[in-house]
């Protein structure tokens, strides 16, 4: 069967990142993954959302399904970043741009 309108530029692709995931994860149970998916879905979460934090909990050597799904789970959930990450991003960006430790004002 034809789709009735014309083809997205982007479609979402949850079984291709459900088995993307697994290539990169293998340890991650599927069916945890599996079920991960389906409560973002029933959350309300967009594509975007769903891939951006899969992607993010692949990444993260500690990450596992289990945060996909409490992240669905909490409509609060913010993954947070470690703390001192906007002063040690800073100070990377000074020494990128040649400012010493007096420069900077």
């Amino acid at each position: 069967m034809k789709p009735a309108g014309p083809i997205p530029d982007i479609a979402a692709a949850p079984d291709e990142l459900l088995a993307l995931a697994r290539a990169v994860r293998p340890a991650w149970d599927h069916d945890v993954l599996a079920a991960a998916f389906t409560a973002t879905e029933q959350a309300g979460w967009i594509w975007d959302r769903l891939l951006s934090e899969t992607i993010r909990l692949m990444r993260d050597p500690k990450g596992s399904p289990w945060d996909l799904k409490r992240a669905a789970a909490d409509p609060f959930y913010r993954s947070s970043v470690p703390p001192g990450t906007e002063k040690r991003g800073a100070a990377k960006a000074r020494d990128l741009l040649g400012y010493g430790p007096g420069d900077a004002a």
